[in-house]
């Protein structure tokens, strides 16, 4: 019984190493956009609503119609932010991207956004916080990953030296 829970103990452990060849999988997905905290902004007006996101050094724009929250698709949008000027290029429908390093910068980014969208234009003012602590989130999720696996080995260790002594006592 002792050789068979070690063997148990064993197996259940070296789980986390059991790796496969460098085979092909295919395309990766796509993730879904993640917001960070203090990387986002939004604005409305009676025409639009814009959700800005900050992912890097890319500057993400979800434009929608403040009536009906539809996507708002072959619009021209072109930001402004202190010296930094630029047109975002439509990537699906109603999203719309640019690289904006300047951005990325800790700290608050008054954002001009220019909405032109058929006959519609619209002028929409956000603001963007780029915090400090973005890079701190992924440190403390490592953290907790270690501290989970901590508790299952002391677990399985915990559950071994049971089956252990129960195995003595009935011999």
């Amino acid at each position: 019984m002792k050789r068979i829970s070690v063997l148990i103990c064993g197996l259940i452990l070296s789980a986390v190493s059991w790796a496969h060849g460098d085979e092909d999988h295919g395309a990766a997905p796509h993730p879904e956009p993640v917001l960070q905290a203090g990387a986002s902004a939004e604005s409305a007006s009676s025409d639009f609503e814009v959700l800005a996101t900050m992912q890097g050094e890319q500057l993400t724009i979800y434009l929608n119609r403040y009536a009906d929250n539809r996507p708002v698709s072959e619009a021209q949008l072109e930001v402004e932010s202190g010296a930094f000027k630029a047109k975002l290029k439509p990537i699906a429908s109603g999203v719309y991207q640019v690289s904006a390093a300047p951005l990325a910068k800790v700290g608050e980014h008054a954002l001009a956004i220019t909405v032109v969208a058929g006959e519609q234009a619209d002028l929409l003012d956000a603001s963007l916080s780029v915090a400090s602590d973005v890079a701190t989130a992924t440190v403390v999720t490592e953290q907790k990953n270690w501290i989970w696996g901590a508790g299952a080995a002391a677990l399985l260790l915990l559950a071994g030296v049971y089956v252990r002594r129960r195995g003595g006592n009935q011999a």
